[in-house]
C-alpha cells in the first residue's frame, strides 16, 4: 500500500509593504487625547442658570462660580461640580409616592414603616398619625457637596431632623390642637426648628415650605374622635348664635339705658331749677313783704282768689222763676249744685 505524502503549503507568497507616515499617527493620537481631554474637562466650561460652579483643584475645594461661561485649568488639575441650587427637593414623612405617582400611607395595609414614622404622642399623651411634606433647596453648594459623602446620607440627616421637629411641636400641644385649631402654628414651629437644625448640622440647604398632609387619630378610635369633632363643631355653632344675638340686642339695650338715664338727668335738672325758681320767688317775697307788709299780703289775697275763682263756674238763678229742677238745670253739676244753693241762701243776688 502506498502512502500519501503530505501536502507542503508554502508560506511564501506576495510581499505587502505598508508605509505609515509616524506624523499622522501622532495627529491621530493626540486628536484622540484631545477628545478624551474635552470629554473629561477641558479648560472651559459653562454653568446654567439654574445652577452654581463648584471648583475643585486636585480635589480640593477652590471657590463657587456663578451661571455663565468660565475657564479653569485642564483636568486633571482642576474639576467642575455643578449641583443645581434652583431645584426644589422634596422630603416625605408617612407615606412615599412611587414611580407612577400613587402615594402609598400610613393607612395603606402593610405599611408597618410608614405608620411607625407616622404615629406619634401628644401633649395631651394621646395617639394621633401625622404625614408631612418638606420642600428644600440648596443654599451653600459646599457645604453641600463636601459635607456629607453623597445625596442620600444628606437626604437620610435631613428626614431625622424634620422627624425630631415633627414629634417635638405634636408633643408640645394636645390633640385638639394638632387636628384642628393649631395646624399652621405648627408647620411654622417645624419650618424654623428644621431651618436651625440644617444650620447646625451643616446640610447646606434652605427649608422651603413644610405641609403636613394628613393628620388623624388612630382607627380604634377614629369614631370616638368624630364624636367629639362634632359636639365642638356644636358648641362652637352655638356660642357664634349667642354672640351674634348678643351682637344685635346688646347695642339697643345700651341705647335704652342711656335714653333712661338721659331723661332721668333732664327731669333732674328741671326739678332743681323749678326749685331754686321757687326759692329765688320766696326770697324775693320775703323781702318785699318787709318792706311793705300790708300791700304784699293783699296782693298775694288777690292772686291767690283769682286764680281759685278762675276755676269756679258760677250760676245765676232768677228769684221769679218758682219752684225749679236745679239738678235737671244743672244736669248733676256739682258746681251748678253749689251755686243754686248760694243763691237760695241769698235771695237778693248770686255770684
Amino acid at each position: 500500500m502506498t502512502s500519501k505524502k503530505p501536502e507542503i503549503i508554502n508560506p511564501g507568497g506576495p510581499e505587502f509593504n505598508i508605509n505609515v507616515d509616524p506624523r499622522v499617527v501622532a495627529l491621530v493620537v493626540v486628536a484622540v487625547l484631545l477628545v478624551m481631554w474635552f470629554s473629561m474637562g477641558g479648560p472651559v466650561y459653562t454653568v446654567d442658570p439654574a445652577e452654581e460652579g463648584v471648583i475643585l483643584t486636585f480635589g480640593r475645594y477652590t471657590k463657587t462660580t456663578q451661571p455663565g461661561l468660565h475657564f479653569k485649568w485642564p483636568w486633571p488639575v482642576q474639576t467642575v461640580e455643578k449641583p443645581r441650587i434652583a431645584e426644589v427637593k422634596r422630603l416625605e414623612f408617612g407615606y412615599v409616592t412611587g414611580v407612577d405617582g400613587r402615594a402609598r400611607t400610613f393607612t395603606d395595609r402593610g405599611e408597618t414603616n410608614l405608620l411607625h414614622e407616622a404615629q406619634m404622642l401628644t401633649g395631651d399623651e394621646n395617639v394621633v398619625n401625622v404625614s408631612m411634606a418638606v420642600q428644600y433647596r440648596i443654599k451653600d453648594s459646599r457645604a453641600y457637596l463636601f459635607n456629607y459623602r453623597n445625596e442620600f446620607e444628606l437626604a437620610a440627616a435631613l428626614k431625622d431632623i424634620g422627624e425630631a421637629a415633627l414629634r417635638q411641636a405634636v408633643g408640645d400641644r394636645p390633640i385638639d390642637h394638632v387636628l384642628t385649631t393649631k395646624k399652621s402654628i405648627i408647620q411654622t414651629e417645624i419650618h424654623d426648628k428644621m431651618s436651625e437644625l440644617a444650620d447646625l448640622y451643616q446640610c447646606g440647604v434652605s427649608i422651603e415650605t413644610v405641609q403636613l398632609q394628613d393628620v388623624r387619630p388612630p382607627d380604634e378610635v377614629a369614631k370616638a374622635f368624630q364624636d367629639v369633632a362634632s359636639a365642638r363643631e356644636k358648641r362652637e355653632q352655638i356660642t357664634n348664635e349667642a354672640l351674634g344675638y348678643q351682637q344685635k340686642n346688646l347695642p339697643r339695650a345700651e341705647g335704652q339705658a342711656q335714653q333712661a338715664v338721659l331723661e332721668a338727668e333732664g327731669y333732674r335738672d328741671a326739678r332743681i331749677a323749678e326749685a331754686r325758681g321757687q326759692v329765688a320767688r320766696f326770697s324775693a317775697l320775703i323781702t318785699e313783704f318787709e318792706a311793705a307788709p300790708e300791700v304784699t299780703r293783699t296782693r298775694m289775697y288777690l292772686e291767690a282768689m283769682s286764680e281759685l275763682l278762675g276755676k269756679v263756674k258760677l250760676t245765676v238763678i232768677d228769684e221769679n222763676a218758682g219752684v225749679m229742677n236745679l239738678k235737671a238745670i244743672g244736669g248733676g253739676n256739682p258746681g251748678f249744685s253749689a251755686g243754686a244753693a248760694l243763691s237760695q241762701g241769698n235771695p237778693a243776688s248770686s255770684r
